[in-house]
């Protein structure tokens, strides 16, 4: 009886959270659907009036083009650092490994606007240029940590004898990475990649610290553009970012199982 008191609780609480998490998401969807000239919910009429509106500003769409170049090159640099970094790092044998993990994972720790800072005090000392540099540079450490981890919960599985059998048959190190390792932890780079991307993309907090005017990302112009009034654009231009990033992370977790990579961390290697 106690059991089954504990698994229906626990699925009321699963509800109950998934309502708390989706909430939000559903009124802004449901809002940007209005036909009318003011945001409610549920909306008196459906139309896809505002949704024609983003289309047809120049500044929503100039930042939704910068937003998607932004995640893309976010996206490769951080894939380029995480998997380099993972390939070492998912060596047992390395000495003081814990604390690598802990230092090149230390910026999902931190508040996005004490690194927005901390990059334009460091780009202020060597004068250079905070935008696009700065800003790349603060997408990238929020997302490099994601790649790191993921990419060493693919390649942590896999079965090292393959690499020994790869030197045994007279194969260089960087021939069994580029021709064995790598082919096999694709699974675990390709969703760390696709996440970095969807991580810039929705960034915000770093975005308004270090990004330009006239050169915002799209969840900076829709922040600043919410400061000055409240109109069903917004919720529109809100929605087209929900819709992108839900079809991203759907397709991910689809694809390579990305909840159940970031729950079991890097599985152990077998010997």
């Amino acid at each position: 009886m106690t059991t089954g008191l504990l698994r229906t609780g626990g699925r009321i609480y699963g509800i109950l959270f998934c309502i708390f998490m989706l909430a939000p998401m559903i009124v802004v969807l449901g809002a940007s659907f209005t036909g009318e000239g003011y945001i409610s919910f549920p909306p008196p009429s459906l139309s896809l009036r505002w949704y024609q509106e983003v289309y047809h500003n120049d500044t929503f769409m100039r930042a939704l083009r910068y937003s998607l170049e932004i995640a893309a090159i976010t996206a490769a640099a951080s894939g380029a650092l995480g998997v380099a970094a993972a390939v070492v790092l998912v060596n047992r044998g390395i000495p003081g490994r814990g604390l690598l993990v802990t230092l090149a994972t230390m910026p999902l720790t931190l508040p996005h606007i004490v690194l927005s800072i901390a990059l334009l005090q460091l780009f202020g000392q060597f004068a250079v240029p905070t935008a696009p540099y700065a800003l790349l540079a603060g997408h990238i450490l929020i997302t490099a940590p994601y790649v790191l981890r993921l990419t060493m919960s693919s390649l942590g599985g896999l079965d090292p004898r393959l690499e020994l059998a790869s030197y045994t048959l007279g194969a260089s190190y960087a021939q069994t990475l580029v021709r064995v390792v790598l082919p096999l932890g694709m699974r675990g780079i390709t969703a760390g990649l696709l996440f970095a991307f969807l991580l810039s993309f929705d960034e915000v907090t770093i975005s308004l610290f270090t990004a330009l005017p006239g050169a915002q990302t799209l969840p900076a112009e829709i922040f600043n553009y919410a400061s000055q009034g409240a109109d069903p654009i917004i919720a529109s231009a809100s929605g087209i970012m929900i819709i992108i990033s839900a079809l991203g992370v759907v397709a991910i977790e689809l694809s390579f199982g990305l909840l159940r990579m970031i729950a079991g961390e890097e599985r152990p290697r077998r010997s």
